[in-house]
């Protein structure tokens, strides 16, 4: 017997994080187009599930002689701490109103989008995957009460269906940091955009807090002097 071939790496998954959706705006027999990429922060659980995998079975010779099966249609769901209202106008295809109201209609369409995530692994590397066109279901949603001093929190939670590009037929692509002759730092669709906006949202906090804490030590040195002015956020006009 021949000497079987060396067994790649093997490392369970272990964690999720950095959920991205970037909108696929252009998607033809030439070409594709994304938007820009949004982080979707607090993600819990995502689970990727084959819809259509019953065979067509053809026989012959008083056999099964050969096996096809259907294009590929996955079932994608994401599970969330929460889907905020200005993610739910981006998915859904829901409008803010000028009274920042999320208003939903019977003539809204969810546009297509591109979804990813890094899955960190048992040995410290990542594993990355990208979905390359989905488009979200209605969302289910769920409140529940108090019950004296226990809490239960409802997460927000996204079912998507994901389906092959038009372009190239590619509907998933995974990668794992390390194997294959993969890059991670070559992976900027995966990780560097996520890791970006997790870095903006956090200096935009920060400076919000800088902006905040000036104004306050500036109103206390110019109290009650007429020749300063001072405007600060929240202040009435």
């Amino acid at each position: 017997m021949a000497t079987p071939t060396a067994s790649p790496q093997v490392a369970s998954t272990v964690g999720l994080k950095n959920v991205v959706i970037a909108p696929l705006t252009e998607d033809t027999d030439t070409s594709h187009t994304y938007g820009e990429l949004q982080l979707v922060a607090g993600a819990i659980e995502a689970t990727i599930t084959p819809d259509n995998t019953d065979p067509d079975i053809q026989y012959a010779d008083d056999i099964e002689f050969d096996v096809l099966y259907p294009d590929p249609e996955l079932s994608f769901s994401t599970s969330m701490a929460d889907i905020p209202l200005a993610i739910q106008e981006m998915i859904f295809g829901n409008q803010i109103d000028d009274n920042g109201v999320l208003v939903r209609t019977a003539s809204d369409r969810p546009p297509y989008f591109a979804v990813g995530f890094m899955s960190e692994k048992a040995n410290h590397k990542f594993r990355y995957v990208w979905l390359y066109k989905v488009r979200a279901k209605p969302m289910t949603e769920n409140y529940k009460t108090k019950e004296g001093q226990t809490i239960t929190r409802q997460n927000g939670s996204v079912e998507w269906t994901a389906i092959k590009r038009t372009h190239d037929g590619r509907y998933q692509a995974v990668a794992d940091e390390g194997q294959n002759g993969f890059d991670a730092s070559k992976a900027a669709t995966f990780r560097t955009y996520a890791e970006i906006c997790i870095r903006n949202r956090l200096y935009s906090v920060l400076r919000a807090a800088a902006r905040e804490k000036r104004c306050a030590f500036l109103k206390k040195r110019y109290n009650g002097r007429k020749e300063k002015t001072l405007r600060c956020k929240g202040d009435s006009q």
